[in-house]
């Protein structure tokens, strides 16, 4: 990936430029992309392939973006990496709509992406769903998140409870193992948590 970012910091012009998904392919557990990206109007657009080794998640969409990143403490790695807290609640008076909302810009503040409510709150992430009862499992959050849920709540009309968490484990096919060391690809809408990445130019 080191050429690959290095000519994208050194070439790639903000307003000329982009970067497109046009291909991807699995192959078990590996991914490989293949990534269209026009540094500037000056220069022909370029093929490159990128490998990524030990997927556990991705979200792939086709749009163009203007930028590509791979990081090593980017908050989509919370859910694999934190461990993960049970948050019941009973005795509630809150309005279902100012939970909901609560529980959602929790959320998005830490994990900085919308998507991150339906995995974490429990059930359907409506009003209508766990929000509107008066007592039960609120979701399942990573710690960070789990805490700002928490320090949000703690003068509202409701009890909550934070059970002890636990680390998250990846099913290696015959055991559950810790997961190893992730890193995320992100490039505009799209995202890869995966074990190792590689890029070449086709």
């Amino acid at each position: 990936m080191k050429d690959l970012l290095e000519s994208l910091n050194e070439n790639f012009d903000d307003a000329e430029g982009w970067i497109r998904l046009v291909d991807a392919n699995w192959f078990a557990d590996d991914l490989k992309l293949n990534l269209s990206i026009q540094f500037h109007d000056g220069r022909d657009p370029e093929l490159w392939e990128i490998s990524c080794l030990g997927v556990v998640e991705e979200s792939l969409c086709s749009s163009g973006t203007e930028a590509l990143s791979v990081s090593s403490n980017s908050p989509l790695l919370k859910p694999f990496l934190e461990p993960v807290v049970d948050i019941m609640f009973s005795q509630n008076s809150v309005a279902p709509e100012i939970l909901f909302g609560i529980v959602c810009s929790c959320c998005i503040e830490v994990m900085g992406r919308p998507e991150s409510i339906v995995r974490f709150m429990n059930a359907v992430p409506t009003i209508r769903g766990i929000s509107s009862s008066n007592y039960g499992l609120l979701g399942r959050f990573p710690e960070s998140v789990a805490k700002h849920v928490l320090e949000a709540l703690k003068d509202k009309p409701i009890i909550t409870n934070a059970l002890p968490g636990c680390l998250p484990k990846l099913w290696d096919g015959s055991k559950h193992v810790d997961y190893g060391r992730l890193q995320v690809l992100e490039f505009g809408r799209s995202y890869i948590i995966a074990e190792q990445f590689s890029a070449c130019r086709v």
